[in-house]
């Protein structure tokens, strides 16, 4: 059996991983029957999924299932300086059963990347003048990566923010889309995501977050090879 998990109870010697029997689907964009390329997957939305948090929520988009947890204000303790603004602390996490292959318990290079770009979201969202000395805790939770991750853990944040009752500028969401050789698919699958992000033609991923009300941009991440009309088209 490829590789040694020491989480689980190893088969047989002579057992294979299971993958090798499964149908390869074939993953060309141009057979998306289950829906056009401007429509969204089903999406569901709860808040207070936790019961000890003081604000929390739950998304599920299509495969993706996200859960977010947000702890304070508190106070934050041995700090001698006074700030008129307070401290977001934000940690991003893949459930080691969220993705095909196991991820591991410590955080690595993708989920710390990851929850920079979430923390620079509501830096410029939360009303962080209102809480001075104070830190606000926000723990994301990958349950199941199907796609669209970043994009469905800024909106459940934006929930559990709101279900804390923390001060924010606006309502924020979370949005992507995929652009392949001048098709554009929104709210992309994980196939279709990997799909566009090969290299070699001009393709890739856009993720946004986006202050509702007041038309702001707060968060732009774009991965692969894309021209500003291409980016443009896709922004609009």
């Amino acid at each position: 059996m490829p590789g040694v998990d020491l989480y689980r109870n190893t088969g047989p010697e002579g057992s294979v991983d299971y993958k090798i029997y499964q149908e390869k689907e074939d993953k060309n964009l141009e057979k998306r029957t289950d829906r056009k390329d401007h429509e969204l997957r089903k999406m569901f939305l709860k808040t207070g999924v936790i019961s000890h948090a003081k604000g929390s929520a739950f998304i599920e988009v299509g495969d993706t299932k996200v859960e977010v947890g947000v702890y304070g204000p508190r106070e934050i303790p041995k700090r001698s300086d006074f700030s008129m603004k307070g401290i977001l602390s934000c940690e991003m996490k893949f459930a080691p059963f969220a993705c095909s292959t196991r991820r591991g318990h410590q955080r690595d290079s993708e989920e710390i990347e990851l929850g920079l770009l979430l923390k620079e979201c509501l830096e410029s969202t939360v009303r962080m003048n209102l809480y001075p000395k104070s830190c606000i805790d926000i723990f994301v939770t990958v349950l199941e990566d199907g796609g669209g991750v970043l994009a469905a853990a800024i909106t459940a944040t934006g929930m559990a923010l709101a279900d804390a009752q923390i001060d924010m500028y606006d309502n924020l969401v979370g949005s992507c889309i995929s652009v392949n050789q001048g098709r554009f698919l929104a709210d992309p699958s994980l196939d279709e995501e990997v799909s566009c992000s090969d290299a070699g033609h001009e393709q890739g991923n856009i993720t946004i977050g986006y202050l509702n009300t007041s038309e702001q941009v707060v968060c732009l991440f774009s991965q692969g090879v894309l021209s500003s009309t291409s980016m443009d088209t896709a922004l609009n």
